[in-house]
């Protein structure tokens, strides 16, 4: 049956018809076979469907991300069947937009994220800052950016190690800086600065991180913002030991 489909779309490619060839391009059975002799169409449409295609190998792929037309080149790069070695043509493409997809794509390699990361456009920087597979080198250079919407996905970034957070709590911009204070992988030591900053905002993100530790909860049970005091309660009312932790803390100053 399969090899019956497979036949009939591939005769269907020889359609003088493009609606025809078109459909045979988007058809769910369609093979990689089927779908490499589509890529090579000479109606747009028709290359359109193939790399848009579920099935769509990375040998198809490899084709589509060669194409003239940039529409192609997009639908190749963000296709989750897209190859490191396809990802590392995109990146390099002339077109904004496609080296944006790469750079998202989620099979993007570190060796691409760290093209990407030189890129011209903050958009194609921002993707591979957000990129789940962004390593912590990817990061910090993320971080000596001075798009602060750069700076600030590396900060969100749940790859960010204790180092590139450490950058981002000591940044100039504010939303930097409430990231690295919300973020899972912050440090007592970030969370210190974070409920030092001056910034309500950052405090209120490191009260309710968390790791936030029972000194961090203190700190922030005693803060100016009734915000602030509020998330740092929430945070006590979740955890019981950390309710003791900070019991014995008051304790503590009060009898030294």
């Amino acid at each position: 049956m399969a090899t019956k489909t497979t036949n009939k779309l591939l005769k269907d490619l020889d359609s003088n018809d493009v609606k025809i060839r078109e459909a045979a391009a988007k058809h769910r059975n369609a093979t990689p076979e089927v779908l490499l002799k589509a890529i090579k169409d000479k109606d747009e449409d028709v290359r359109y469907a193939a790399a848009l295609n579920p099935n769509a190998s990375p040998e198809v792929l490899l084709k589509a991300i060669g194409d003239e037309n940039e529409h192609v080149r997009c639908y190749a790069a963000k296709h989750p069947n897209a190859s490191p070695e396809m990802l590392l043509k995109a990146i390099k493409d002339k077109v904004e937009d496609v080296r944006f997809f790469a750079a998202k794509n989620p099979n993007a390699t570190p060796e691409i994220l760290l093209k990407a990361m030189e890129d011209e456009d903050y958009n194609v920087r921002c993707a591979a800052a957000k990129n789940p597979n962004a390593t912590p080198e990817v990061l910090l250079k993320a971080m000596e950016h001075s798009d602060w919407q750069v700076r600030c996905a590396a900060a969100r970034n749940g790859n960010a190690t204790p180092e590139v957070l450490l950058k981002a709590i000591e940044d100039r911009d504010l939303c930097v800086c409430c990231f690295a204070a919300g973020n899972r992988n912050a440090t007592p030591e970030i969370l210190r600065k974070a409920m030092g900053d001056k910034a309500w905002e950052v405090r209120y993100d490191a009260a309710g991180n968390p790791n936030a530790t029972p000194e961090v909860l203190m700190r922030a049970l005693e803060d100016e913002h009734k915000d602030i005091r509020s998330a740092a309660q929430e945070r006590l009312q979740k955890d019981p030991i950390l309710q003791i932790q900070v019991a014995a803390l008051k304790a503590q100053k009060i009898t030294s």
